[in-house]
Order: structure tokens, then sequence, then C-alpha cells
């Protein structure tokens, strides 16, 4: 089969096909990538190519901006990074640091290829080894943008390609950006059969789906005391989950820009398959049956 490069954007390469990705998908040649996650969280870690060397696991982040790297990895494996004497500002543990930037000559995740990529440094486990995972860096949507990524929760497969420039399939919806997160509009049905158009951050690093408690109650979907209630029917788009149980929180209180009434966590993921196509601004997801 004939096979080609194609730059997509400065210092990204992806190995692609001459033909369509539904015969590739049909004849099986779609390289899908295992991946892994860590306890309540439907972050992916992938194994990643540092400079040629690796599998490095690295967690692929749609709600984070930069490309980041532990100082261990880079320390501990000899990595050799371009020191330009540039310095960034990092929310990365929950306050602002000034880190260190360098350049990685490349970066491979899978066929995707990046060269000379910027890299935030910083000292520090990331939360993973806690669940029992250790990664080493975060990747995030700056070197994501030209790319789409599907993700199969249930079946521990993702697929990383260039996003098709003809191409848009139809049930998505379209994101925004809010700070570093992502959110798309969701139409709740109330008790009532009222239905909300409300917007929802969609973060795959916390682990439960949350509503805002004071909007919950302003709208009949729970009563002024309660910490949980059951959406009737929840759609994003051409996805819907019925009878799905949220938590009730205060969402000014969560580290989300926007104003979003909720935040869509690992529980909703996990049962799904999410495709986000970053050049496109639009998001879909599909319900997974067990």
């Amino acid at each position: 089969m004939k096979r080609y490069r194609r730059w997509i954007a400065a210092g990204l390469v992806v190995v692609g096909s001459s033909v369509s990705r539904e015969s590739l998908v049909a004849s099986g040649e779609v390289r899908w990538l295992s991946f892994e996650t860590i306890d309540q969280s439907a972050l992916p870690i992938v194994r990643a190519r540092l400079n040629g060397s690796g599998g490095h696991r690295l967690v692929l982040d749609a709600g984070f901006n930069d490309f980041v790297l532990d100082t261990t990895i880079v320390d501990g494996s000899g990595l050799k990074l371009v020191d330009q004497g540039e310095v960034a500002e990092i929310d990365f543990y929950g306050k602002k640091e000034k880190v260190s930037v360098a350049y990685l000559q490349k970066l491979e995740i899978g066929e995707v290829e990046f060269q000379g990529v910027r890299t935030l440094l910083v000292e520090g486990e990331d939360g993973t080894g806690i669940g029992g995972i250790r990664s080493y860096g975060r990747i995030g949507r700056e070197l994501l943008e030209p790319l789409r990524l599907t993700i199969h929760y249930p079946r521990r497969l993702l697929y990383l390609e260039a996003s098709p420039a003809d191409e848009v399939p139809e049930g998505g919806v379209a994101f925004q950006s809010a700070g570093r997160f992502l959110m798309v509009p969701v139409q709740l049905v109330t008790k009532a059969e009222a239905v909300e158009e409300v917007l929802f951050v969609v973060d795959a690093g916390t682990s439960s789906t949350v509503i805002d408690r004071k909007w919950a109650t302003e709208v009949g979907l729970a009563p002024k005391d309660a910490t949980a209630a059951t959406i009737e029917r929840m759609q994003i788009g051409s996805f819907e989950a019925e009878g799905f149980p949220v938590l009730l929180g205060v969402m000014n209180e969560l580290p989300y820009d926007g104003q979003p009434v909720g935040v869509i966590g690992a529980d909703l993921l996990l049962s799904s398959a999410i495709t986000y196509d970053f050049a496109k601004d639009r998001i879909w997801l599909v319900k997974v049956e067990s």
C-alpha cells in the first residue's frame, strides 16, 4: 500500500495512508495504541519515544495546554534537551510557578512524530503514581491542535491521526476553551420533562460527573440539601445517557473558568468512546454497549 508523509504544521509529521480511514478500519490496518489509566481517572497514559528512546509513560490530557516533562526522566535517562534560557509560568499543581523551558528534538506517539517540541520542565510527581502507574510528563493541546484523537475506553485503545480536511461526522458538538479546560453544550431533561441547555466542562482527570447544587435546586433537579441526583436524560450531540447519577457540588469552588453548570468526569467517559477533533473544535461521544 502506498504510504506518504504529510506535514500538517511546523514540527509535526504524521505517517498516513492514501486510502480512506474507513477502509483502513474495515481492513484492520488502523494502528490503534493501547493505553493505561489510573483508578477514578479517564486520562490515557501512553508509551512515547523521546529523542528515539522509550516507551516512556506520558499522559494525554485535552484539558491541559503545554507539553511537560518531569525532570526525573530528563536527568535519569540522560535526555538531551536544547536550553535557550527561557522561563515560563505554569499552573500544574494548583498554584502558579515559574519553570524552565527547553526543546526536545523528537517526540513519537505511535505513527505521529513531533519535532522541535517546546518543553516545560517540572519537578515532582503529577499524581499518577498514587494510582499505581507513574507517568513522567503530560501532552497537552498545544501539540494536539492539528490532530484528531479517538479514545475507546472499554477496549483501552486510542487512535491519533491528522484531522481530515473535508470530513465532519454528524452527531458531534462544538467545544470552546474555558481556561485550560474544554466546555461543551449539554441538554438535560428534568423530571418535569423540561429541557435545560447548559455548558459542561469535559475533565477526564476528575472521577465523577458533577452538577452545581444551587443550579440543580433552582431547576428542580434535586432538593435543597441533596448531595446527589439522577439525571433523567443527558444529551451531548447525538450521545444520550438516561437515568445517570451525578454528584452535586459548588462549581465556583472548582478550577473551571467560563461559568459551567457541571463537569463530565471519568464515570461517564470510561463507558464510552470519545473523539476530539482539535483542528475543528468538535467532540463526539459514542455509548459503548457492555
